[in-house]
């Protein structure tokens, strides 16, 4: 089974977003909406750090792990190390949004916006370029 692709994961947490779509309203009515936009966000990160690997170094992409395949985004192959780390931090707490503990609220919709804006951002940096030219090989 292939993993959906990351524009159809952010247009569907759009949706919840916006309470729009099959299950925009449900969702808003039902009030797992939020965790289920962070989980959506979160895999289309997952899924352009994928595609990114599969582009430039298909061995890497072809790893089970992805904190490893999150790593090495920073390495000489990588897009270097502001983007390393904020995929790291988005992918951190998109996680932990996902997650539902009792004694935790449930991440807002302004947050929820934030994070898709920044997984939409980091998602267009990861396809534009394979490494950072800047930086030696």
């Amino acid at each position: 089974m292939t993993a959906p692709a990351p524009e159809r994961c952010l247009a569907a947490a759009d949706q919840l977003l916006r309470g729009a779509g099959l299950l925009g309203a449900v969702a808003v009515t039902a009030g797992w909406w939020p965790r289920a936009c962070a989980c959506l966000i979160r895999l289309a990160l997952e899924g352009g750090i994928d595609a990114y690997w599969r582009r430039v170094k298909p061995p890497v992409a072809a790893c089970r792990q992805g904190r490893a395949k999150q790593l090495m985004l920073r390495g000489r192959l990588g897009p270097g190390a502001e983007v390393a780390r904020r995929v790291a931090f988005a992918w951190a707490t998109l996680s932990a949004a996902a997650h539902h503990h009792c004694y935790e609220l449930a991440p807002t919709a302004a947050e929820l916006r934030r994070l898709h804006t920044e997984v939409s951002t980091l998602l267009t940096r990861l396809q534009a370029g394979d490494a950072d030219p800047s930086r030696p090989h």
